[in-house]
């Protein structure tokens, strides 16, 4: 069976975990799966021949909320030149929703709902041994007559999946490469969808630590982990970072932190980091305590800049901090407080996001109980609520082009130093 894995990337540095995973998952029985990364900027009709010209018999998407209207546009078109493909898809953008997705879409053939590596498997072997589909759970499929859902999938044991670069980084050359340690998240924060993946699960650190050495020895110039909050395990994440520091090398390690959980034992471990062997992106959202409580986002605001601080006085990571506007009861007013709290700790680079009202969210759920209008088609960016108006809105991603343009170009530090101590700590 002719199997190909395909995606449009965000951007040409970015690559695809998920796709690598779901293969390394099946390499032993199905060794001559293959691999197309794209972009969505990559012209439409070099995608479609590219994999046409391949002739797949079974064509799986990854779909997030940037990539897939252009994948549905690729697959209708995919169809009409092989129309006898079977396609898959499978993500976050199509887990929530995928019955509808199925109706709407005649030419898509499954849907993998939540994790893949099993499902993907079990769906194989039943495509190539004519089994029955009815008994693959996670699965959303169309027979003859009618849509059909089968049973949820348990969550998988992480140490049943082999390493997703075990055959080496072909086609990775001057590429982010995505790694992770665990899946889920302790927090609930409305506005993400790790808020219903359950509980965190990890790796195994004898595992870790072969797999982060790899890369180390590999070369790689940069490894992003997708932990959703590394440090939630904050002794395991010590541990880590210990090792890192001993395997010495070349290699920058992302990772996206709470802030608040950065205590003075863990300050102690980082302040040995050699210059640029650590990345720390820590999203603060908000700095309005009646928005945190309304986003069920449990964090500690005055604990998050004494890390920072530290951090940054450290001066050896490079520190990230996050912004989202849009948020509930965050006004224009409370968005610059947030904005001038976040500035007064100096991060290397400050991120102004907008909300995205993402399917299965808890704020697109309660979207009427803040009078959220937010586009119909992704991301379903926030358009206005009942506290900012779509001008105060637009007015923000002006500020947000500002930010980017005076501060997190490092080309005005002094002057924006300047400014901010003269307006007393005020942007």
């Amino acid at each position: 069976m002719n199997i190909i894995l395909t995606t449009l990337n965000s951007k040409y540095i970015h690559s695809n975990l998920a796709l690598r995973v779901l293969r390394a998952y099946c390499r032993n029985k199905y060794p001559y799966i293959r691999i197309m990364e794209f972009t969505i900027n990559d012209p439409l009709d070099h995608i479609i021949s590219s994999l046409a010209a391949e002739k797949p018999q079974l064509l799986g998407f990854s779909c997030y909320i940037w990539n897939i209207r252009p994948t549905l546009d690729i697959i209708s078109t995919i169809k009409k030149i092989l129309p006898d493909c079977k396609i898959l898809l499978g993500g976050p953008e199509v887990s929530y929703d995928g019955e509808e997705l199925l109706y709407n879409n005649h030419l898509i053939d499954y849907i993998i709902k939540g994790e893949g590596e099993q499902t993907f498997y079990e769906l194989l072997n039943s495509l190539t041994q004519g089994k029955d589909l009815e008994h693959v759970n996670g699965l959303i499929w169309r027979n003859e007559v009618r849509i059909v859902t089968n049973q949820p999938r348990k969550l998988i044991e992480l140490d049943s999946v082999p390493f997703a670069y075990e055959e080496g980084l072909s086609g990775l050359k001057n590429k982010i490469i995505y790694y992770e340690t665990s899946r889920g998240c302790p927090y609930r924060c409305q506005y993400c969808l790790s808020s219903t993946t359950g509980k965190v699960r990890f790796l195994t650190m004898d595992r870790v630590k072969q797999e982060l050495a790899w890369f180390v020895r590999s070369g790689v110039s940069q490894v992003k982990l997708v932990d959703r909050t590394f440090n939630c395990n904050a002794e395991r994440a010590k541990e880590i970072f210990r090792y890192l520091i001993s395997l010495g090398g070349s290699t920058n390690f992302h990772f996206e932190m709470a802030g608040d959980l950065i205590d003075k034992e863990m300050l102690d471990v980082l302040k040995t980091a050699p210059v640029g062997l650590f990345q720390f992106e820590i999203g603060v959202q908000s700095t309005r305590d009646s928005t945190l409580s309304l986003i069920e986002r449990k964090t500690n605001i005055n604990k998050i800049r004494e890390a920072v601080l530290n951090l940054i006085e450290l001066d050896n990571i490079h520190i990230h901090l996050d912004l989202i506007a849009g948020l509930p009861d965050e006004d224009i007013y409370s968005m610059a407080q947030s904005v001038n709290h976040v500035l007064q700790m100096r991060p290397h680079r400050l991120q102004l996001g907008f909300l995205k009202l993402l399917k299965g969210s808890g704020l697109r759920e309660k979207a009427e109980d803040y009078n959220y209008q937010y586009t119909d088609y992704p991301p379903y960016e926030v358009l206005c609520n009942h506290v900012l108006s779509f001008e105060e809105l637009d007015l923000l991603k002006r500020i947000e082009k500002l930010i980017e343009i005076y501060y997190n170009s490092h080309r005005f530090e002094k002057s924006v130093a300047y400014l901010i101590d003269i307006n007393n700590g005020d942007a």
